[in-house]
């Protein structure tokens, strides 16, 4: 039992899951052991663990996200497992391209960009799903698409795919710098008890049960959390509650049925200003007002049904959530406050079909259909002490998305493979305004975006491709349709190239990318203006490499490293030059390691884990430039003891070596103009540790 308990949780790999629809991790694309042992009775059974180089070709006919010609990443739980994760955004914090900022600011959602997009608008520009159910919340009071993964637990990920760029035709709104797709585990072998505890007073505990067997699988996890924040007025608590079972049906099928309940309360520091801070004369750790903060809370369930391989699938989707999330800021004019109640029902159906046309041309063929309806409450208002004295926005908002999708791959020779598709959304919206009836807008826009690409392999150690696409976001029904009510989705145009070189042990991947918007739109920070910018125009880069360093039987260690590059330019001339919010560069060097324990500590034993260094650029705060945020490292780190008894000892480290005040700066004044005191920040804590305890034991099957 013990040494295959050992190998399961130092990989969190999932076991005997079947098959899931949409984007989960294609099981040809990651380096697998067999392992040949026996639990409690099992059979021998495989564990992933750290990976060569994937070897799997773009000219594979797949509705997998690494076979689209784009540049894509798919993360395992493998991966994730030994990932120094203290929130969310962590996840990706190591992945080409991505800029992340951690705004200090409670249970808010992270910014999260990618292309050149900005990291200042809570990811709102990223589309994103879990489970094939959309996270981003259209006509959010917040921002327009604003994505909060804070009730997402990384324990319960079984893959993340990544598609940089507009170039997934089953992502439609926010599909601008990128789509990301979540896929939740089904079920693993054993179960767990955990608790973890660190720096400013945070605690954690999280519980998981689950089976493996021929009839129902579950998979459950419940946490709570509670920190006291590093900065003054930081406190935040939450429970969440995760419940997930996948029952097999007939002819090879299946259904999962999710059940989620989450809450949050926190309190917010608020931003303070950044040549203050630097200069000593105000503490890092002051708080705007003590009274800022907020609350959420959601429910959320969800079915999935999947019949046939991924190859030839049939999925279905089913979902409905309410949420209700409310927000009391500072920014220097006294706190206002939002308050918005939603509900979501929606849902997807999916067909994949791989045929040989003509016996001759091997085809695939993926089209689908989306519905989705919210309805919301919106108020906005001054406050004190979190109680509204007037009211400026009292909105109820009934928006519908109904959407259709198709994409066909085609390969006239093996070693190339054409992509080609297209999706049409209609929108429907139906806006009450309580304080303003004539302006109760009552439209219904449209967009369609074709997507096209190939992919060719000429020798087996070559891959290249290109693409094109188009993007975009909906217009926000809470802040821009009531002034503008014919405004339409903001689209995008991109093309990439580029090409990656793979061997047995290494790769090696580069591409270029260039986007075009027509009307650049940009809000500097929440409760601010949104202002439109104009033509905009993206230049970009990314280079990433992966090599497997060392293998030996069941040892491995990985290095990464990556580098990313944009130019991102306003085009109607000066003084408006640059985009704000766009870090020049981003550069991170790592290492990953899954090694047999020192035998003084329990022969058996593993040590898992990863480290990584990543350089951020300095943003330019100000369309003309002048005012700009200072490159700065950060440096984080995990290492984790897996003890054949299934006791695994860990421990993370996050430092921030040089500049604290640029990962979440804004510029509260004119976007032109402003000068250096109207630059404000939220300082993150120079180093911040985490240490944890679980145990991990194998459950039996379930009952048929």
């Amino acid at each position: 039992m013990t040494p295959l308990l050992t190998r399961l949780l130092a990989s969190a790999s999932v076991l005997g899951a079947t098959t899931i629809s949409g984007h989960a991790i294609d099981t040809t694309a990651v380096e697998l052991e067999e392992l040949q042992v026996t639990a409690q009775g099992g059979s021998a059974a495989s564990a992933a663990t750290v990976a060569a180089p994937s070897s799997d070709p773009k000219t594979r006919l797949s509705p997998s996200a690494l076979a689209l010609p784009a540049n894509s990443t798919v993360i395992d739980a493998a991966e994730i497992a030994r990932l120094p994760v203290q929130s969310y955004g962590d996840l990706f914090r190591p992945v080409a391209g991505f800029d992340v900022s951690n705004y200090g600011q409670g249970g808010v959602g992270y910014g999260i960009a990618l292309r050149g997009f900005s990291d200042a608008e809570h990811g709102r520009d990223v589309a994103v799903f879990i489970d094939g159910v959309p996270v981003n919340e259209v006509s959010s009071i917040h921002t327009p698409n604003y994505v909060d993964l804070n009730p997402l637990i990384p324990e319960t990920i079984r893959s993340i795919s990544i598609v940089r760029g507009p170039f997934s035709v089953e992502a439609g709104d926010a599909n601008l710098g990128g789509s990301i797709f979540i896929e939740t585990k089904q079920a693993e072998p054993f179960s767990t008890l955990g608790v973890s505890g660190g720096s400013f007073d945070t605690v954690r505990s999280l519980a998981t049960f689950s089976q493996l067997g021929p009839g129902i699988q579950p998979f459950l996890a419940y946490e709570g959390y509670g920190t006291g924040g590093y900065r003054e007025n930081g406190d935040l608590g939450r429970y969440n509650a995760f419940n997930k079972v996948t029952i097999p049906l007939d002819l090879g099928s299946s259904l999962s049925l999710r059940a989620q309940a989450y809450g949050t309360r926190f309190g917010q520091p608020g931003y303070v200003e950044r040549d203050l801070v630097r200069a000593g004369l105000v503490s890092p750790r002051a708080a705007t007002n003590d009274t800022d903060g907020g609350g959420k809370t959601l429910q959320t369930f969800v079915a999935n049904y999947v019949n046939g391989p991924p190859d030839d699938e049939l999925s279905a989707l089913l979902y409905a959530s309410h949420d209700v999330f409310s927000r009391f800021s500072d920014f220097g004019a006294g706190q206002r406050g939002q308050v918005e109640e939603r509900e979501t029902v929606g849902g997807r159906i999916r067909k994949v079909w791989t045929t040989n046309l003509f016996d001759a041309l091997p085809t695939q063929i993926l089209v689908g259909g989306d519905w989705r309806t919210d309805a919301l409450d919106v108020n906005t208002g001054p406050t004190v002490a979190r109680s509204f004295t007037a009211r400026s926005l009292d909105l109820d908002i009934l928006q519908h998305n109904l959407a259709a999708y198709a994409q066909v791959q085609v390969k006239p020779v093996p070693w190339l493979k054409l992509t080609g598709g297209a999706r049409f959304d209609q929108f429907f919206y139906d806006v009450r305004n309580n304080l303003d009836p004539a302006l109760s807008p009552k439209v219904s826009p449209n967009v369609v975006s074709p997507k096209g690409g190939a992919a060719l392999t000429p020798v087996d150690w070559l891959e290249l491709f290109a693409n094109f696409g188009q993007g975009f976001r909906s217009p926000s029904a809470s802040s821009e349709l009531t002034g503008n009510p014919r405004l339409v989705p903001l689209t995008i145009e991109s093309t990439e190239g580029g090409g990656r070189l793979v061997f047995e042990r290494f790769s090696l991947l580069g591409t270029v990318f260039f986007t075009d918007i027509a009307n650049e739109v940009f809000q500097p920070a929440l409760g601010l203006p949104v202002q439109n910018l104009g033509k905009s125009r993206r230049d970009g880069f990314e280079i990433e490499a992966r090599m497997l360093a060392y293998r030996e039987g069941l040892n491995r260690v990985a290095l990464f490293a990556n580098y990313s590059g944009v130019s991102a330019r306003l085009l109607n001339g000066v003084p408006s030059v640059f985009i704000p919010k766009l870090p020049a560069y981003l550069a991170t060097v790592g290492a990953e390691f899954d090694i047999g324990a020192p035998a003084a500590l329990a022969p058996g034993g593993r040590l898992t884990g990863a480290a990584y260094l990543s350089f951020i650029g300095a943003k330019p705060l100000t369309e003309d430039g002048v005012l700009r945020s200072s490159p700065y490292p950060r440096l984080s780190g995990r290492i984790a003891y897996v003890h054949p008894s299934g006791r695994t000892i860990y421990g993370q480290a996050t430092w921030y070596p040089g500049d604290r005040t640029s990962e979440s700066i804004f510029n509260f004044g004119s976007p032109v103009s402003a000068v250096a005191a109207e630059i404000f920040t939220s300082p993150q804590p120079r180093l911040t540790l985490l240490a944890g305890l679980t145990y991990g034991f194998v459950t039996g099957a379930p009952p048929r």
